[in-house]
């Protein structure tokens, strides 16, 4: 799935794995995703292979391809029962943050999501002090449903966490 002329959506590749060991784990990351994970944690070849293999084996699940580097990944995780999917975004390398990348992701994620497997509504779960992704979720159209309070575990604290989700007739009217 093409983006734009440098953001590319695609299956993943053996060599992801070598790419994503190049970049060691970062501590603003590892927070944002809410993990207790030392960020001195050395990457190992077999976990790089198990994060390569699992969005290889996920029908919606794309490695994120920026300038012909690997540098993340988005998923939607679908309920068919109730035709609604979970959306998930990573971009690993902080090289690549703030530069609109997962805005851009993201709204093609919503469009394919919407216009070509019908579904009704998209919803996500974001630590609420991550406020650089609800800013970027709010920019194509999410909105905060409300939260549940002290629900993560971080460190030792407990951590609230922000439900939002967006509509089909909500994109299909900020897309007109």
């Amino acid at each position: 799935m093409i983006v734009d002329e440098s953001i590319k959506l695609r299956d993943a590749f053996d060599e992801d794995a070598k790419e994503y060991l190049k970049i060691p784990f970062n501590k603003v990351l590892l927070e944002m995703y809410g993990s207790n994970m030392n960020p001195d944690t050395e990457k190992s070849l077999e976990k790089a292979r198990l994060l390569v293999y699992g969005i290889k084996a996920a029908p919606y699940e794309w490695a994120i391809e920026y300038e012909g580097k690997f540098i993340g990944q988005v998923r939607l995780t679908i309920d068919n029962e109730n035709n609604k999917a979970k959306f998930a975004i990573g971009i690993f390398n902080p090289q690549y943050w703030n530069k609109g990348i997962g805005t851009k992701v993201s709204n093609a994620i919503l469009n394919f999501g919407f216009s070509e497997l019908n579904l009704h509504r998209i919803y996500l779960k974001v630590l609420a002090y991550n406020k650089r992704a609800i800013k970027s979720y709010e920019n194509v159209g999410f909105k905060i449903e409300g939260e549940e309070r002290e629900g993560a575990c971080i460190n030792g604290k407990y951590e609230t966490d922000i439900h939002m989700s967006i509509l089909k007739s909500e994109y299909q009217q900020s897309n007109v």
